[in-house]
């Protein structure tokens, strides 16, 4: 009798972690409609409330461009919170002003506003300083700035501590009444925060909108409701934008119709290798003048990618001598910017919680990262007396600890991680949306899946279960072969990564596929593009 072998070695289970025996065949006819009422899609997004302190900071600014004071900006290393600054950086040049702009270095500095960074804007003889993507922790260093007469504006949308900053205002979706979850990242809040000094319309509105976009989509954040509004706005606008950094920026990463993918994969990952790999600065710079700054950023990214394959080959070694649930890895040579990274890959990989470290000296700093059925931080918090610090979210997570505590630490998470779940729970997967037939995939059906987009945190592109689909033509491409295209059926497929796979498929397989478009010379036609294949073996 045949067997069926997932050649990821992945669990494939149903949408919200059902068995895949569960799935329901579906007709092509009302798929995309069905599955945009399923994920909360069809209703119409409701306006932005005002946060409470909205008019209160608005006044404040607008009475420092009119009485030209100097204005500083202080925001995050990410994508999200370079976006964000950018935004603001530019009402501010557009006021006839240039704000003192400090974006924090990962290594150097740290994560957030700290003390020694609010000395520093004291120096600058500052009178306002506005936080983005960050500040809503910082009650000390704001309470310093305050004390000398800096007021201080708190634009973010992480967790509200139970003891706010005594900022001059906050602007934050958590203290807005009615701001319904999900909420804005920090770009977002950014832009709503220009919406309140510009009114509904403003020059060049088109960019400062495609920047909240990317920040959107770079953070992760869900994309519904007002999220979702945003982005495809923003998708748009960054596709009519005709010259410009963001248009140069565009063009040299992407082709045709840009999507939430492209962002996510392309445009995203460059923005953050600034301040994974050099200075966040970078990434500011290349998105407000293009230039050498965007040709440096390419080429911090493609070091990024090096770097990162690299050093995951090294923690798949480390791991395979590890017969535990959590996978751990600690070097001196693994760089601050790129240990979420290859955490990220190996909790993908192998459906475990991960933990890569950053020796330095004595100290080591660790990035975690986790599927759904452990929270990670409340781990960390449970096995806190071992550590200097952490915090995180529910699947990411940092901490520090000495570094003569590795071992304990790693076996105390370890005892923990089983405490709270069963170790045949760790199994990678991939989730399935449907059952589909293998006659109901048309060009049709692929367009009107484009409905759902932008595809993303909360609204994933849907994957489609194929059945006893036949391989036909099948050949290796790219660079040393490692990617599968084929036609299954009578559709054109590629397999990402599957090029070594391609003696073991056989002539018939079970196909994980999502369902795209390939235009090419004014021609469309169905393109899939194969997650996973179960082939079967006698």
């Amino acid at each position: 009798m045949a067997t069926l072998t997932s050649l990821t070695k992945k669990r494939w289970i149903a949408r919200g972690g059902l068995p895949l025996e569960s799935l329901q065949g579906v007709r092509a006819r009302t798929l995309a409609m069905d599955l945009a009422r399923e994920r909360g899609l069809s209703a119409q997004p409701t306006p932005y409330p005002m946060p409470p302190d909205m008019a209160r900071a608005v006044q404040r600014v607008h009475a420092a461009m009119k009485s030209s004071e100097r204005v500083g900006i202080f925001g995050d290393y990410d994508c999200d919170g370079i976006t964000g600054v950018a935004q603001i950086v530019r009402y501010i040049r557009r006021c006839g002003q240039e704000p003192v702009v400090r974006l924090p270095h990962r290594v150097h500095d740290g994560y957030g506003l700290t003390a020694k960074i609010a000395e520093e804007w004291i120096e600058h003889g500052m009178s306002l300083l506005i936080t983005v993507d960050t500040g809503i922790t910082a009650i000390e260093p704001i309470a310093l700035l305050q004390s000398k007469g800096i007021d201080v504006i708190v634009v973010d949308h992480h967790h509200v501590p139970e003891e706010l900053p005594p900022a001059y205002a906050i602007l934050h979706p958590g203290l807005t009444p009615g701001f319904s979850p999900p909420h804005p990242s920090g770009a977002g809040m950014a832009f709503l925060f220009l919406q309140g000094l510009e009114g509904p319309v403003w020059e060049d509105m088109h960019t400062d909108r495609a920047l909240a976009m990317m920040g959107t989509v770079g953070d992760l954040v869900e994309l519904r409701g007002i999220n979702r509004q945003l982005v495809q706005d923003g998708l748009r606008s960054l596709q009519d934008l005709e010259t410009g950094p963001l248009a140069k920026l565009r063009e040299e990463t992407t082709s045709g119709r840009i999507t939430s993918t492209d962002v996510a994969f392309r445009i995203a990952p460059r923005l953050n290798a600034a301040g994974r790999m050099d200075d966040p600065a970078i990434a500011l710079h290349a998105l407000l003048q293009g230039g050498a700054p965007l040709e440096r950023l390419h080429a911090l990214n493609k070091m990024r990618q090096e770097t990162t394959a690299h050093l995951v080959d090294q923690a798949f070694a480390d791991i395979a001598r590890q017969p535990t649930v959590l996978k751990a890895s600690a070097h001196a040579e693994y760089p601050h910017g790129i240990i979420g990274l290859i955490a990220g890959r190996l909790a993908e990989s192998t459906g475990c919680p991960s933990m890569i470290g950053v020796v330095c000296g004595d100290h080591i700093t660790a990035s975690l990262r986790s599927p759904a059925r452990y929270h990670v931080t409340e781990g960390l918090r449970r096995i806190s007396h071992l550590l200097k610090s952490f915090g995180g979210h529910a699947q990411a997570a940092g901490c520090s600890f000495p570094a003569e505590q590795w071992d304990d630490v790693c076996k105390n998470l370890e005892q923990d991680i089983l405490t709270e779940c069963a170790a045949e729970d760790f199994v990678p997967t991939i989730e399935v949306d449907a059952l589909l037939p293998a006659e109901e995939v048309s060009l049709a059906l692929a367009t009107s899946l484009r409905q759902l987009e932008p595809f993303g945190q909360g609204n994933p592109e849907p994957k489609f279960l194929l059945r006893d689909v036949p391989v036909l033509d099948k050949r290796r491409v790219g660079d040393d072969g490692k990617h599968l295209q084929m036609r299954l059926g009578t559709h054109k497929a590629i397999a990402f990564g599957f090029g070594d796979h391609e003696m073991g498929i056989s002539k018939t397989i079970d196909a994980l596929c999502r369902i795209g478009i390939n235009a090419w010379q004014g021609r469309a036609q169905v393109q899939l593009f194969v997650e996973d294949m179960q082939t079967r073996n006698a």
